[in-house]
C-alpha cells in the first residue's frame, strides 16, 4: 500500500474510533469534558475532522458534514445548488496545459498528473450535477419539508426557481466543453480523453437536462398555485377583518321560548316532496295515484332492433367436373372390357396396333403399363418369346409380346 493509502486508512480508523463524537458533532457544536472526551476532541482536531468554533467549542468539518448530509439526503433551508461553471473553468485550464505538454513532448509524469487532475474535475462536475438533482427531487417530493411555515415554503420555491435557471445554463454549457475537448483530443493524440468526457458528461447531458426541466415545470406549477392561494388568503383575510370590525353583521343568539317576540323569528318554509304509499287502499290516496298515472306520458315502446343478417352468401349448384382420362387409361378400360367378354387370349401388341390413340406410345411402355394394371386386376398374363434359344442361367426373362386371357383370378372391380 502506498503512503497516501496508509494515511487514508489512519484517517478512517480515527473516525471509526471516535464515531460517537463525530455523530454528536453532526448535530451541533461539541465542547470538552472529562479526560477521555478531551483526548478524543484533540485527536479529531489533529485529523481536521473538528474545527474550532468558539471558546472550548468545536464543529464538524463542513466538507465532512456535507458528505454526511448528502448520504442522508438532509438539506438545509435555502441550500444553494452547486455551481458547475467554476469546476468547468478549472477543467478547461487543466486541459489546455495537458495539451500543451503533450505537444511539447514533456515528461510523462507531468502528463499523467494532469490527466488525473482533469479526470477528477470531470468526475466532480458529474457528481455536482447529480447531487443537485437529488436535492431538487428530495425537496419537491417532501414539498420543502425542511421548513414548516407556509410563507417560507413559498419563498424557498421562488428561490429554487432562480437556482434551477442558472443550473440549467451550466448543464447546457457542457456541450461546448465536450465538443472542444473531443476535437482537440484527436489532434493532440489523446483519444482516451475524448472517450472520458463523452462517457462521463456528453452521454448523460440529455438525461440531466430532461430531469432539470421536469423539476422546473413542477416548481413553476407550484408558483402558479401559490399565487392563486395567496389571492384567496388575502380575500379571506379582508373578509375576516370586516367581520371583526362589524361584529353584529353575523347576528346574535336569541332564546327561543314562549316569551320570545315572533317578529324576531324569521319563518323558513320546508320544501316537501310527496311520497305516496302505493300499497295504501284509502280511496283518496288511490284516486290521487290514478290521476297522477293518467297525467304521465305514455311509455315509449322501444322498437326491436333488427339483428344484422351479416354478409349474404349465394349458393349455387356447381356442375360436376368430369375428369378427363388420358388416352392410355381409356384404352386400358376398353381392353379390360374385351378381355372380360372373351375367353381367348389377346395379344397386347396386336390390340395396340388397332388403337390410333396409342400410336405415340412406345410398345415397351404399353406392355409394361398394361401388364402391371392387368396383373394387378387379377387377369392371367403370359410372356411370349419367339427365340428358341434359352440361356442356361437367365437373369432377366426375355419376351416380345404379352397375352392376356379372360379368366380372371379375382373379381375385376
Amino acid at each position: 500500500m502506498s503512503e497516501r493509502g496508509e494515511q487514508v486508512q489512519r484517517l478512517l480508523a480515527g473516525l471509526a474510533k471516535h464515531a460517537d463524537l463525530v455523530a454528536e458533532a453532526f448535530e451541533g457544536s461539541v465542547s470538552g469534558g472529562d479526560r477521555q472526551r478531551n483526548a478524543s476532541i484533540e485527536a479529531l482536531s489533529g485529523l481536521s475532522v473538528l474545527k474550532p468554533y468558539d471558546e472550548d467549542s468545536y464543529r464538524l468539518n463542513p466538507r465532512l458534514r456535507e458528505f454526511i448530509a448528502d448520504y442522508f439526503t438532509s438539506y438545509q433551508a435555502f441550500q444553494a445548488l452547486r455551481r458547475v461553471s467554476g469546476t468547468m473553468q478549472q477543467a478547461r485550464e487543466q486541459w489546455r496545459e495537458l495539451r500543451r505538454l503533450k505537444l511539447a513532448g514533456a515528461k510523462s509524469k507531468d502528463i499523467i498528473r494532469l490527466q488525473v487532475a482533469f479526470d477528477e474535475s470531470v468526475v466532480e462536475m458529474a457528481y455536482a450535477i447529480e447531487n443537485n438533482l437529488r436535492l431538487l427531487h428530495s425537496l419537491i417530493a417532501t414539498q420543502y419539508g425542511n421548513v414548516d411555515d407556509f410563507g417560507t415554503k413559498l419563498r424557498q420555491n421562488r428561490y429554487y426557481a432562480q437556482q434551477v435557471r442558472h443550473f440549467l445554463q451550466d448543464v447546457e454549457a457542457i456541450d461546448g466543453f465536450v465538443e472542444m475537448v473531443s476535437d482537440e483530443a484527436i489532434a493532440a493524440g489523446l483519444p482516451h480523453m475524448k472517450q472520458l468526457v463523452t462517457r462521463r458528461l456528453g452521454a448523460k447531458r440529455l438525461q440531466w437536462t430532461s430531469e432539470i426541466k421536469d423539476a422546473q415545470a413542477v416548481i413553476s406549477k407550484r408558483l402558479f398555485e401559490a399565487k392563486l392561494m395567496e389571492v384567496r388568503v388575502k380575500r379571506l383575510s379582508r373578509f375576516a377583518l370586516w367581520l371583526a370590525r362589524n361584529r353584529t353583521s353575523d347576528g346574535w343568539e336569541v332564546t327561543l321560548d314562549e316569551s320570545a317576540d315572533p317578529a324576531l323569528v324569521r319563518p323558513e318554509p320546508f320544501l316537501l316532496r310527496p311520497q305516496p304509499d302505493v300499497t295504501d287502499t284509502y280511496p283518496e290516496v288511490r284516486d290521487g295515484l290514478l290521476a297522477a298515472v293518467a297525467k304521465m306520458p305514455k311509455a315509449v315502446v322501444a322498437k326491436p332492433v333488427e339483428a344484422d343478417p351479416g354478409p349474404q352468401l349465394l349458393q349455387e349448384d356447381e356442375a360436376e367436373i368430369e375428369e378427363l382420362q388420358e388416352p392410355h387409361q381409356a384404352a386400358l378400360h376398353d381392353l379390360v372390357a374385351e378381355v372380360a367378354a372373351t375367353s381367348e387370349p389377346i395379344s397386347l401388341l396386336r390390340w395396340k396396333t388397332g388403337r390410333p390413340e396409342l400410336a405415340d406410345m412406345p410398345d415397351e411402355a404399353w406392355l409394361m403399363y398394361s401388364c402391371l394394371q392387368l396383373r394387378g386386376s387379377g387377369f392371367p398374363v403370359d410372356f411370349i418369346d419367339d427365340d428358341a434359344e434359352l440361356e442356361p442361367f437367365p437373369i432377366n426373362e426375355q419376351f416380345q409380346d404379352i397375352e392376356v386371357r379372360g379368366l380372371p383370378i379375382l373379381e375385376v372391380a
